[in-house]
């Protein structure tokens, strides 16, 4: 059984692609001291895996608790490879090996070490991706595909902000891949979270 982890954002979906097919897509639900966009808008995360035709098994973790629960769970699943999307965090990746090693299962991590402009190019030619999060209020609701992905690429660089938002700088939601699936979308509010901004769809 091979199971990918799925937020529903750009790095999360193309992380399965390079590794489809896939069996199941999981999410974890955590408790942040800043809501994650991913789980305000969850509903559309779930959509966005149904049109993909995969299913999708959550499950809400507790603090301190996480990698015993997320283990267990991915055990029960019968989850034998276990594909994540991190790209050059070294603490998510000994995160990631650790939970694949309780889980018993093989991890995979095909985005890791590529270059995050190269990352976001390809991405942007596999699927469009609407920008939820962002600590730059002008990203937020940015509309991002093939034909514009160079210049969401030079504002984001402008304003500091890391290609592919690997630190949380911006989170995303693939609401077209491809040929194999899309979801209807509109950006209803953006709030202000401290100094991130969320998009409500």
């Amino acid at each position: 059984m091979k199971a990918a982890l799925f937020s529903g954002g750009k790095d999360s979906v193309y992380a399965a692609l390079l590794e489809w097919p896939v069996d199941i897509f999981v999410t974890f639900v955590y408790e942040f001291p800043r809501p994650s966009p991913h789980l305000l808008n969850l509903p559309k995360v779930v959509e966005l895996a149904n049109a993909l035709g995969v299913p999708l098994a959550i499950l809400k973790v507790d603090r301190g608790r996480e990698l015993e629960q997320e283990a267990a769970f991915l055990r029960k699943l019968g989850v034998s490879e276990l594909v994540a999307g991190d790209q050059a965090i070294e603490d998510h990746l000994k995160y990631m090996e650790r939970l694949a090693g309780e889980a018993g299962a093989r991890l995979r991590e095909p985005l890791w070490g590529l270059d995050p402009g190269e990352l976001l190019l390809r991405e942007a030619e596999a699927m469009d991706f609407l920008v939820i999060g962002a600590g730059a209020a002008d990203l937020v609701c940015d509309l991002v595909g093939r034909r514009n992905a160079e210049a969401f690429l030079g504002k984001a660089r402008a304003l500091g902000v890391d290609p592919i938002g690997e630190r949380g700088e911006y989170h995303t939601l693939a609401v077209r891949v491809g040929g194999r699936g899309s979801i209807s979308y509109r950006c209803r509010d953006v709030r202000r979270y401290g100094d991130y901004y969320i998009a409500l769809l």
